[in-house]
């Protein structure tokens, strides 16, 4: 699937769907996610889904309203720029690709986070499969729509919300094991220690650590799981290295031709 870099595409083919008034968020977006961990769903399927963008806005009730009332986003505005991003959810989704928009349980005064993430649809429906054991629980299976999962997940309790993330980002099932049960010793010390761990990086265009990485238990030495994904992820890394340099312009990173023509277009002769 992944092609060698040299790509040639009219500009209206690119940005096909996507509305003339988003596609420079469309290149923000999607420019933010390449360099980061998100190359890994965008580029390849190392990634079942991958974050690419925290919004925060004033939506959330304040200590001075009750449950059930009507009157709770004051200023109505802010919600034409939510709908912008809904719509460019919209408008990026194709093919194997999905674009959500979640709303995060926990809020801060009258402030309420919210994430858009990239999923790749077929290795998000593998993930349900291979874990079906415990995402059955909720009645999910692999045809089971993203959005309602993630939403479903993300109001659930920490364990399982930290589970269900863990095999949906892409992490080794050692390693989602550790940190769920890392996270129930903590809960149940009474001085709240931190268990001990390591880490594992994975180098992303950004930088080669702090980004796609994973918890591992104190003085684990990593393995083929490890090695495997680290050397998939490299190679995807080096040739999206390579390719960058041909979508900067004038106008900055034309970052969602560079996704468009990686994944569908004919190479350039």
């Amino acid at each position: 699937m992944i092609m060698a870099a040299g790509f040639s595409c009219t500009p209206s083919r690119k940005m096909a769907g996507i509305p003339a008034a988003d596609r420079a968020l469309a290149d923000s977006v999607l420019a933010f996610g390449l360099d980061h961990e998100a190359v890994y769903s965008l580029l390849d399927t190392l990634k079942p889904i991958s974050s690419l963008k925290l919004l925060w806005y004033p939506i959330a009730k304040d200590s001075t309203m009750a449950e059930g009332d009507v009157q709770v986003v004051k200023d109505l505005a802010v919600l034409d720029k939510i709908d912008q991003y809904q719509r460019l959810c919209r408008s990026l989704s194709r093919g194997d690709w999905q674009f959500v928009l979640i709303p995060f349980n926990m809020t801060s005064k009258q402030q309420r986070s919210m994430e858009i993430y990239v999923v790749r649809k077929a290795r998000f429906a593998a993930v349900l499969r291979e874990h079906a054991a415990f995402f059955g629980q909720w009645g999910f299976t692999a045809a089971s729509d993203p959005a309602v999962v993630l939403t479903a997940i993300e109001f659930e309790r920490q364990p399982d919300r930290y589970r269900a993330y863990g095999y949906l980002f892409g992490y080794p099932p050692y390693a989602v094991d550790f940190f769920v049960e890392s996270t129930l010793k903590t809960e149940a010390d009474p001085a709240k220690k931190l268990v001990p761990r390591d880490f594992f990086q994975v180098p992303v265009f950004a930088g080669k650590s702090g980004y796609f990485t994973y918890a591992m238990p104190k003085g684990h030495q990593p393995g083929a799981q490890d090695s495997t994904l680290y050397n998939k992820a490299v190679q995807t890394l080096e040739r999206y290295k390579n390719m960058r340099p041909q979508y900067i312009s004038k106008g900055g990173f034309r970052a969602t031709a560079l996704w468009m023509d990686w994944n569908g277009s004919k190479p350039r002769k």
